[in-house]
């Protein structure tokens, strides 16, 4: 049984943990709502700060948090975490109607 996870994180928590990522993919590979090719340097980019494209906003709306793409990570992060921030962040900029 995994550990329940906070889906939500402040600022530096996300930060800490993007700096974290090694850039190995394993988390969208294991992603069953990933239907475009999307790399994790974009992904982690956009995820903190900046514009959001078309390709990531359209994966933030299909994550469901399912937390698939916790196991594979070789370093222990919770995308599933980080992709709550992303959708947050999406949604105040008024682009997830």
């Amino acid at each position: 049984m995994r550990n329940p996870v906070l889906l939500h994180k402040t600022a530096s928590q996300v930060q800490q943990e993007l700096e974290a990522c090694i850039g190995c993919n394993e988390c969208l590979l294991a992603c069953p709502a990933l239907d475009e090719a999307l790399t994790i340097d974009v992904l982690n980019r956009e995820t903190f700060g900046g514009p959001i494209s078309a390709p990531v906003a359209r994966f933030a709306r299909s994550c469901y948090q399912c937390g698939a793409c916790v196991p594979p990570c070789p370093v222990g992060l919770h995308r599933d975490a980080m992709m709550m921030w992303l959708k947050i962040r999406l949604y105040r900029s008024g682009e997830e109607d």
